[in-house]
């Protein structure tokens, strides 16, 4: 006797194979529900971008405050900053929520100029009397976030090819989308 399991889907062609495979995951996706919503594209690209935001507003002041503000800002000023990565915080959670297409860009912008500062930017501070060339990022927090920014920003470009390819290949249809089972009953 054979199994469900043992049953290999017939395709007729290539884009029909592709297309079900499209389906499936997609389907996976809005299986997933509301947490999945809520949890992978709002709470977490908001947590994983507070250090982030936090280092290029910070590293952003400090070379518009050299640049072109010096005469207006001498000092290093906390207040200016904090004010800013925290409208930054709340601008970013606003995009998440209502425009989570234009967040995607956003968080790709975001994440490219934290890893250029990460990658290229060095400082020169006084250590035992003599001056050092640091990093940027010199403690465990940091390479935790460039690791885990990693990954998201790699799985987001995984999903994002997935739904460029699933507009491709599904262009035109405005039925919801669905495929007949061995039963020939339409499964949604």
């Amino acid at each position: 006797m054979a199994h469900e399991s043992d049953h290999k889907r017939q395709f007729k062609n290539r884009k029909e194979k592709i297309g079900w495979y499209l389906d499936e995951i997609d389907c996976y996706k809005e299986d997933m529900g509301k947490w999945y919503t809520l949890g992978v594209r709002i709470i977490l690209p908001f947590l994983l971008f507070i250090i982030p935001f936090n280092k290029l507003v910070y590293h952003g002041f400090e070379w518009i405050r050299t640049h072109f503000l010096l005469g207006i800002i001498p000092e290093f000023n906390e207040t200016i900053p904090l004010c800013l990565w925290m409208l930054v915080c709340l601008i970013f959670l606003a995009i998440l929520i209502f425009l989570p297409r234009f967040a995607t860009f956003c968080e790709f912008v975001s994440s490219f100029g934290f890893y250029y500062l990460a990658f290229t930017v060095t400082y020169m501070v006084e250590q035992g009397g003599k001056l050092v060339e640091r990093g940027f990022i010199t403690n465990g927090l940091g390479y935790f976030t460039i690791i885990s920014l990693s990954i998201f920003m790699f799985m987001k470009l995984v999903f994002l090819v997935f739904e460029i390819a699933y507009k491709i290949v599904f262009r035109g249809e405005t039925e919801p989308k669905a495929y007949k089972d061995e039963a020939n009953e339409i499964v949604f």
